[in-house]
């Protein structure tokens, strides 16, 4: 319903402009009345020019929100109490529920929005959107698409009323979105709420009413989950079934179910935790998910790589210190990591390469929860989970006298260990995923992925893991022309590893120089090094790429496992 303000302001009798001169390109009355707003500043009078939808949400947009018609220049409307849309679960959620949708609108040159309730968005899926400066900047993530923002809009509107809705050209408030047609509709909670906005978005004219029915039929009977569920911890949100970080550096199975929630429970207790596997497994992005998800979400997750530190300056790194304590120091002293992360994780990357003179510093702060800054005097007192991680043999590094044993058993509260990807069982499923990740980011869905390569793939032994398959499977897309990704699509070096790997093969047909039965960590680390030296022909800063190490990093494990550069 109009209001009577609305009303009022509409009858004061203005001049009306001469039509004969905007009809050769004008035709709707759309977009006649909003030249008239543009010209005279008044929403115009004659109601049947636009549809009751349109002349309401106007009204909004003119009377709630205060923007003067016909122009942009309207002053910003922050929302500093909205979360951030990146984190949190409920649109994740949507987003993996309905991204399956956009494989509908190949060809329609549309873009897929899944927006927070605040109306920003989270994701967006293009399908060749004439991207104009103007609509890059109000498609891009995090972009505020509410009607005191932008006027009305499908997403803005659709959070207002609470029902589907779609708005074409003109019938925009806002001139920013005159070359687009834009449909939103509303998704509820369990509690009823309106959670998320699923938006498309078209510069084709004339497919309002068609994106409106299609976004009905692909929202119906869809709803979102509730962001906070009860469960026995009272404060651990539901982790949704399948989701990967928008990383996607972690591929869930089983297995890796069974890691998350025991690291979830561990981080209730504040229990540290010792995390193991491969280089190029997903160690860091098993710690930051269970951060996303714990008891100490709220808290900050700060990150150290121990290996990359120069020695001379980790414990400041991770203490700290105060103002002058030594030449260079800040006049006001720095905080440490260990202070940075309280009430939060500390993560430890890499732990196998920290100085043994620090680990008997580390194991004190563990023990008693203090420390002292560089240069200080007075303990400081820190609530920190510590997260480590190694892709380092830490027993056979005891063994030679490189880690000390007590700092390992204080760490090792509890060990998870990431199985490499040829130990993992479902490696076609894994394959198919990455594949299918990979080809949407690079805007390929439509090419998929050949037989001949999944064959090459199953008997690979991944010595780079999960990180080497995506650069594998990134640098092929790339070259692809055709519609099926072959093997002749593949890098060169990845064909000459996998020959090598396969002229290793027992008789049996085991990979066996890759079993985990017959090495230790250590030395399928040692193998994995050598392998990938010897793929890079010596170019040590292209071999530090593939294990997705430091080459200062690369150089230290050379020396300790007494291989040849």
């Amino acid at each position: 319903m109009l209001s009577e303000q609305y009303l009022s302001s509409v009858s004061r009798p203005v001049e009306f402009p001469d039509w004969n001169r905007f009809s050769s390109v004008y035709v709707d009355r759309p977009d006649q009345a909003w030249e008239w707003m543009r010209q005279t500043g008044v929403l115009p009078a004659a109601l049947d020019w636009v549809r009751p939808e349109v002349a309401e949400a106007w009204c909004r947009c003119f009377e709630d929100c205060r923007l003067p018609p016909g122009t942009d220049d309207w002053p910003c409307k922050a929302e500093p109490d909205a979360p951030a849309p990146s984190v949190s679960v409920e649109l994740a959620s949507v987003w993996e529920r309905v991204r399956g949708v956009f494989d509908f609108l190949k060809g329609a040159q549309a873009a897929l929005i899944v927006a927070d309730a605040h109306c920003r968005i989270f994701r967006v899926l293009d399908d060749g959107l004439r991207m104009a400066p103007v609509v890059r900047e109000v498609l891009k993530t995090g972009a505020d698409w509410r009607e005191e923002v932008l006027g009305n809009n499908g997403i803005g509107s659709a959070a207002v009323l609470g029902t589907a809705v779609a708005f074409e050209g003109k019938e925009h408030y806002s001139a920013r979105l005159h070359a687009l047609v834009t449909a939103g509709c509303p998704l509820r909670n369990a509690a009823g709420e309106t959670a998320a906005v699923v938006g498309l978005v078209s510069d084709q004219r004339g497919s309002s009413g068609a994106l409106l029915a299609f976004l009905r039929m692909a929202c119906n009977g869809l709803t979102a989950p509730a962001a906070e569920q009860s469960r026995r911890t009272g404060d651990r949100p539901e982790v949704p079934a399948g989701f990967s970080p928008g990383e996607q550096g972690l591929i869930r199975d089983a297995a890796i179910e069974g890691l998350l929630d025991k690291a979830l429970r561990l981080q209730e207790r504040g229990i540290p935790l010792l995390v193991s596997g491969e280089s190029g497994t997903g160690k860091e992005y098993l710690v930051r998910f269970a951060h996303r998800f714990g008891p100490r979400r709220k808290g900050p997750l700060v990150a150290v790589n121990c290996a990359s530190i120069p020695k001379d300056l980790i414990e400041s790194e991770l203490f700290g210190y105060e103002a002058g304590s030594f030449t260079g120091a800040r006049s006001r002293g720095k905080p440490g990591k260990f202070l940075l992360a309280d009430g939060g994780v500390l993560f430890l990357d890499e732990i196998g390469d920290m100085s043994f003179d620090l680990q008997a510093t580390l194991l004190r702060v563990l023990e008693t929860g203090e420390f002292v800054p560089v240069g200080g005097a007075k303990p400081l007192r820190v609530d920190v989970q510590v997260v480590a991680a190694t892709n380092v043999d830490l027993q056979e590094a005891i063994r030679q006298g490189r880690f000390r044993r007590d700092l390992y058993y204080r760490l090792n509260g509890a060990r998870l260990h990431l199985p490499p990807l040829r130990q993992r069982p479902d490696r076609c499923r894994i394959f198919q995923a990455v594949f299918e990740q990979e080809a949407a980011a690079a805007g390929a869905s439509r090419i998929r992925l050949g037989e001949d390569v999944m064959a090459l793939f199953e008997r690979h032994p991944w010595p780079g893991n999960l990180r080497e398959l995506r650069n594998v499977i990134r640098n092929a897309l790339f070259v692809c022309s055709g519609g099926v990704l072959t093997v002749a699509d593949l890098p060169t070096d990845f064909l000459e590893e996998a020959e090598q790997c396969a002229a290793c093969a027992a008789p049996d047909g085991r990979e066996a120089a890759w079993s985990a039965d017959a090495l230790s960590l250590s030395k399928m680390e040692s193998e994995s090094i050598a392998a990938a030296i010897c793929r890079c022909r010596g170019n040590m800063s292209q071999a530090a790429r593939v294990l997705g190490i430091a080459r200062s990093t690369l150089y230290k494990k050379i020396s300790r496992y007494g291989l040849s550069a």
